[in-house]
């Protein structure tokens, strides 16, 4: 590193390109990255929404869009810049966040090298949540929490700045419900320094930090309620973490799959983590120092969790490094791979360079974003333009799968989609069932549909589906185009 640009910012230039290259289009594959922007444009045009807009089964029923304010500011972004922007803001986020975590892994006395090897194990347990979605200000909020109470907990910063956290969640809660994750993580942290105070342990060395703590806790909890739906909010939190049946449908619900490729970084940084704290003398360890342990349970439960046990995890590790027996044997006989610094490398040598990076590459008119045509039927944007419903009074009803309704909300919104990946708005009994009618029943679980929520007048079926084959052979249906991704139909 140089005198003008820190550590940071030379990692953040390095995560920024490697993210923006590798995230063109695999940033864009998760439905949600459609609607979550119509949903922002018509919080702008017509203000807060209550019901649901977009299908013709669930037209008109409760729903509030939990992350309205990530959601207007993908908006924003999205007038701004497109698609593009968004992949440039989203990339820039993580690449701050996880620039953040190698600089505090290089400012331990790490080496270059194992600094990044480190980083780029955690980088990689969080990845295969990298989408263009609020979600993102999560694991932005979550690595901030963490950065805190570490601080707190060494030390290293005084019991009264986490005060600041309640409006930071105040924020937080209005773009992304994982702010229930650092309300869980502070309230556990603060749990237990309580427990220490006891005997005379801990950050907590007074009547009044211990009131301190508290209250920056219950703020944080109270922070939920700071928002424009009042306690609909929290309704839809607990309609979408209560609802078991989407552990079976949802894979970001889902357990995590030991077998699966995405896993072998997050059992990686487990075996890191976990080898850094069987280094620490047992008087030393710290309470926030075992929150990376729980959420890799949580993880293990739902893989969504996994960018979460990441970012705790490198956190962490850098705090607990230096305290450890094999930082001290390498102090002594390899300081070509650890020598102890104080970390300080000061705050514009690492912001200056991201900074003009990012004005930079979101200027340049360049199509930095790409939907994968083999992902996505951008294949059959032009046919599902040109029957469109420019009227309610047009036939506007597509039935669709469970993948496509972001994509055609968006896309063609004349249509009223038949579903889409909101859970709280279908419910997880009626999801089962449209998952089922996929590969078994399909014919009778159609015409039972049409008799409930009206006829069919379009059809957007993935191809290789139990959906696909009813259509392509039930009598009324006139193909307009077939692709190797999905089917196109209209009603004769």
């Amino acid at each position: 590193m140089t005198r003008r640009v820190g550590p940071g910012a030379v990692a953040f230039v390095a995560l920024f390109v490697l993210l923006l290259a590798a995230g063109r289009s695999s940033f864009f594959r998760d439905p949600g990255t459609f609607w979550h922007v119509t949903t922002g444009d018509r919080i702008l045009a017509d203000g807060f929404l209550r019901a649901d807009p977009y299908t013709f089964t669930f037209g008109g029923t409760w729903w509030v869009p939990y992350q309205w304010l990530g959601e207007v500011a993908m908006a924003l972004a999205h007038r701004c810049g497109g698609f593009d922007l968004l992949l440039v803001g989203a990339c820039a986020m993580l690449a701050g966040t996880f620039a953040v975590l190698y600089a505090r892994l290089h400012g331990t006395g790490l080496n270059p090298a194992a600094a990044g090897v480190v980083l780029l194990i955690g980088l990689a347990a969080a990845a295969s949540h990298f989408h263009v979605r609020p979600h993102l200000a999560t694991i932005a909020g979550m690595t901030g929490t963490m950065l805190l109470l570490v601080a707190v907990d060494g030390g290293r910063a005084p019991v009264r700045r986490l005060l600041w956290l309640v409006p930071a969640f105040v924020l937080w809660t209005n773009v992304h419900g994982g702010v229930l994750a650092g309300m869980g993580t502070v309230g556990l942290t603060v749990a237990g320094w309580l427990t220490l105070a006891v005997i005379g342990r801990g950050p907590l060395r007074s009547r009044r930090d211990a009131v301190l703590a508290c209250a920056a806790a219950a703020g944080c909890v109270l922070s939920a309620l700071v928002n424009p739906y009042g306690l609909d909010l929290l309704k839809t939190w607990h309609v979408i973490m209560g609802e078991p049946a989407l552990k079976a449908i949802v894979q970001e619900h889902s357990a995590l799959d030991p077998a699966a490729p995405y896993a072998w970084p997050v059992f990686a940084l487990a075996a890191v983590y976990l080898a850094v704290l069987a280094g620490v003398h047992r008087g030393e360890l710290r309470v926030s120092w075992f929150l990376p342990a729980v959420w890799f349970v949580l993880t293990l439960d739902r893989v969504r969790h996994a960018p979460l046990f990441a970012v705790a995890g490198l956190v962490v590790v850098a705090a607990a490094w230096p305290h450890t027996r094999w930082a001290a044997w390498l102090a002594e006989h390899r300081p070509d791979v650890y020598r102890p610094r104080d970390g300080g490398t000061g705050f514009w040598r690492n912001v200056w360079l991201p900074a003009v990076l990012v004005i930079a590459v979101a200027l340049v008119p360049i199509r930095w974003a790409r939907l994968d045509p083999a992902h996505w039927p951008v294949e059959l944007l032009p046919e599902l333009r040109e029957f469109e419903p420019r009227s309610p009074a047009d036939p506007h009803r597509i039935f669709n799968g469970y993948i496509d309704g972001g994509f055609v909300i968006y896309h063609a919104p004349g249509y009223k989609v038949f579903v889409d990946d909101r859970c709280e708005v279908f419910g997880g009994d009626w999801l089962l069932a449209f998952v089922r009618a996929d590969s078994e029943g399909t014919a009778d679980a159609m015409a039972g549909w049409e008799e409930r929520y009206g006829r069919f007048d379009f059809a957007l079926v993935r191809a290789g589906t139990g959906f696909e084959a009813y259509v392509r052979t039930a009598p009324g249906w006139e193909l307009v185009k077939r692709t190797d991704v999905a089917s196109f139909y209209r009603r004769r």
